[in-house]
């Protein structure tokens, strides 16, 4: 397999993860608002609200018996960008009086229908509210 292949195939099995995800938040009673929201500071893969809080749920996928965790994927600078990203998001769109929860929910392909799902509830410090103005 060449790089082009290997990148596509990296990618679909992404999508597929995220894909597994969002059926896992909705089945926990959430409801998706947004799905690779993108800006300057950077990408948050799933925004959710559960109740009275706002979720954003970073996805990492990897396949059963690589012997790799895949929140060992996730980088101090990555953690920074997501954090940053959730800031923007709730500015953006204007969204007041609901605090941010930071969620990493781990996918792991056991084979094409089945898999696992590990999921992290605060993985960073929540955001606090905004407030209302004027």
């Amino acid at each position: 397999m060449n790089l082009a292949e290997a990148r596509k195939h990296r990618a679909a099995l992404g999508r597929k993860g995220e894909n597994a995800a969002c059926s896992f938040l909705k089945n926990e009673g959430m409801t998706i608002l947004a799905r690779n929201w993108r800006c300057k500071a950077g990408e948050l893969d799933i925004v959710a609200l559960d109740g009275d809080e706002l979720v954003f749920a970073e996805v990492k996928t990897t396949r059963f018996g690589n012997g790799f965790n895949p929140a060992h994927n996730l980088s101090p600078i990555q953690r920074k960008r997501n954090y940053h990203a959730a800031g923007v998001y709730m500015r953006v769109l204007d969204i007041n009086g609901y605090p941010g929860r930071f969620d990493l929910i781990e996918v792991i392909w056991k084979n094409r229908f089945s898999y696992f799902i590990h999921h992290h509830r605060d993985y960073l410090p929540h955001l606090p509210p905004r407030k209302e103005f004027g």
